[in-house]
């Protein structure tokens, strides 16, 4: 008798915590229905300027006034040796970028610094390799960026 109260009084406040929270399922916002106009700043790489145009300006023919608007300034890219133990070389080498983003979106505006970092082994042979190697993470982390800025604008509309 006692362990079916218990029960009872533990299952009536689950219920009391999950309709208190006003648990919603998630609605994923679809970019195509929202006109964006970019603007970049002097220093942003051609790259990140290529895929932030591709992912937010899809739809060209709508003629609607956009007041929606994406700033995108101050890229800054730095690089990091560490070195450890008795090599004369970094053994590994941390790069972070890093972008400010103003973000203007029916009204509500957001300003906001995304940074992305990545840590990779420097120790190579080859100095080639080690170039190669450089130019693919800096590519992963402008991805990277992208898909933190698409989360930011997809937040300023919740």
């Amino acid at each position: 008798m006692v362990m079916k109260i218990k029960y009872f009084l533990v299952l009536l406040a689950l219920v009391f915590v999950v309709s208190a929270c006003n648990t919603n399922q998630f609605q994923k916002l679809n970019l195509n229905d929202s006109h964006y106009q970019l603007t970049f700043g002097k220093n942003v790489p051609l790259k990140l300027k290529q895929q932030a145009t591709s992912v937010f300006t899809k739809n060209q023919q709508s003629t609607s006034i956009q007041n929606n608007k994406i700033e995108i300034n101050n890229f800054l890219s730095k690089q990091y040796d560490i070195f450890a133990g008795n090599a004369l070389r970094a053994l590994e080498t941390e790069i972070s970028i890093s972008i400010d983003i103003k973000i203007k979106k029916n009204n509500k505006f957001i300003g906001k610094t995304i940074v992305s970092t990545k840590r990779f082994s420097s120790n190579e042979l080859n100095p080639l390799a080690e170039k190669e190697m450089l130019k693919f993470v800096e590519e992963q982390l402008i991805n990277d960026l992208i898909d933190k800025l698409i989360i930011e604008v997809n937040l300023i509309d919740l």
